[in-house]
């Protein structure tokens, strides 16, 4: 979620009579990939799904690099005991550029799936939620089918963190998820609409309409679900997307085991630091 849409996003509600889904305004897709993983030297896998609803997913698997290996070696090895990450982005884009965020943990043994959801990439359909929870369960039958014994955890990424904290909520005991990783997170989609329209006269006049969000789907309806499975929640105070303020208020919410983690940076660059690579590595162990 490189950026909150917001003046789109109102303007938009002003303009929808009766629309159930609002939620679809704050997805931003791009449907060309600008790299894939082979550009940067990494060994990859085209994975083809499809949703409960028939809408055809496009998403890459990235298997963990062995010590012993060369990346043009690598084969998935459905025996060792490598965690997987299940990476759900932000809005804007698709996995060709949030790769960024990931494309490190291979070489330190991590397993990586990046889900482009409906819409996004060559995936086919319209973003919005509920639906896109399809999406991740799809990915969690493939990984669970292929992988029946590894452990695997959800990392979610601004928009995505909120996908996947409900995602989890609803499918952990179902696909045995072993935990759950946030990096610039929030209390729900309406909470954000009505911070960025209250942060400037000129946008005041669109608040009343934040009110037609749905919040039945938000992570802070759900992230008290989510234990026994730890939970680590990573923020900036630099970040000038999402305040920290909407993370540490969801962390509130959280059960525990639950770790927080102040990070620096801007908006998702928490892991361009070694330091909260570091943390997040040990987080798997």
């Amino acid at each position: 979620m490189k950026k909150v849409y917001v003046w789109p996003v109102l303007f938009s509600l002003l303009a929808v009579n009766g629309c159930s889904n609002l939620t679809s305004l704050f997805f931003y897709p791009q449907t060309q990939y600008l790299r894939t993983p082979a550009d940067i030297n990494l060994a990859y896998e085209e994975v083809s799904l499809n949703a409960h609803d028939g809408t055809y997913l496009a998403s890459w698997f990235l298997p963990a690099v062995k010590k012993t290996e060369t990346r043009s070696s690598i084969q998935p090895n459905k025996d060792d005991e490598s965690p997987i990450v299940l990476f759900l982005h932000g809005n804007a884009e698709n996995i060709s550029t949030h790769i960024g965020s990931v494309y490190w943990l291979p070489e330190e043994g991590v397993n990586v799936f990046l889900l482009d959801y409906r819409g996004y990439g060559n995936s086919q359909g319209e973003p919005y939620i509920p639906a896109i929870f399809q999406d991740v369960e799809a990915s969690l039958i493939w990984l669970r089918a292929r992988y029946p014994n590894k452990r695997i955890y959800i990392f979610g990424q601004s928009i995505g963190s909120a996908i996947a904290t409900t995602s989890m909520a609803i499918f952990k005991d179902e696909y045995n998820v072993s935990g759950l990783i946030l990096d610039a997170s929030f209390t729900g989609y309406r909470d954000i609409a009505q911070h960025a329209t209250l942060s400037s006269p000129i946008t005041w006049v669109m608040w009343p309409f934040t009110w037609l969000l749905p919040t039945q789907w938000d992570p802070i309806e759900h992230i008290n679900q989510i234990s026994p499975k730890p939970i680590l929640m990573l923020h900036s105070q630099d970040d000038g997307i999402l305040p920290i303020e909407l993370g540490q208020e969801l962390y509130q919410q959280a059960k525990q085991p639950k770790t927080w983690q102040e990070s620096e940076g801007g908006h998702i660059q928490s892991f361009n630091y070694e330091e909260y690579r570091k943390i997040f590595l040990e987080f798997l162990i």
